[in-house]
């Protein structure tokens, strides 16, 4: 009797273990989902915050660029990929039209666009969130 009771403690560690190690391919299958590695291109999604105030920073970015005395507002955002580098590279398919509000204009509220054919940009932003750092690394459009 008392060899049996002393093998219980290691067949018990033995079963915990062997548990344990039959669950871990079931925990890396549900948790990959959610995992982002560094430097993968992924879909991300044009209604989630940081994507909005990102896309907002690329705009102004192009306006205070732009030769154009007018300024250009968001007609919709077409795709959005980011990947996670020190920070996030968001890669940004915009479509953009012409307003016909003056950029020196004191009030831009409301700015309904011109008959002009809308844009479709690429812009490229670095975001450092935690150091509210924002770059617009490149940007391209062309008429649609």
């Amino acid at each position: 009797m008392a060899m049996a009771s002393s093998l219980r403690v290691p067949l018990l560690l033995l079963a915990a273990l062997l548990l344990g190690l039959a669950m871990t391919p079931m925990a890396l299958l549900s948790s990959r989902s959610s995992l982002h590695l560094m430097g993968n291109l992924e879909d991300g999604d044009p209604n989630d915050e940081e994507v909005q105030y990102v896309v907002d920073f690329a705009l102004e970015e192009y306006n205070q660029g732009s030769q154009d005395p007018y300024l250009f507002r968001l007609s919709r955002v077409v795709r959005v990929r980011q990947q996670v580098a020190a920070g996030m590279n968001y890669y940004l398919d915009v479509e953009i039209g012409r307003t016909t509000c003056a950029k020196d204009q004191p009030t831009q509220d409301d700015c309904p666009f011109s008959e002009e054919p809308k844009q479709l940009c690429s812009f490229k932003v670095y975001f450092r969130a935690w150091e509210h750092y924002l770059v617009l690394t490149s940007s391209r459009c062309q008429k649609v």
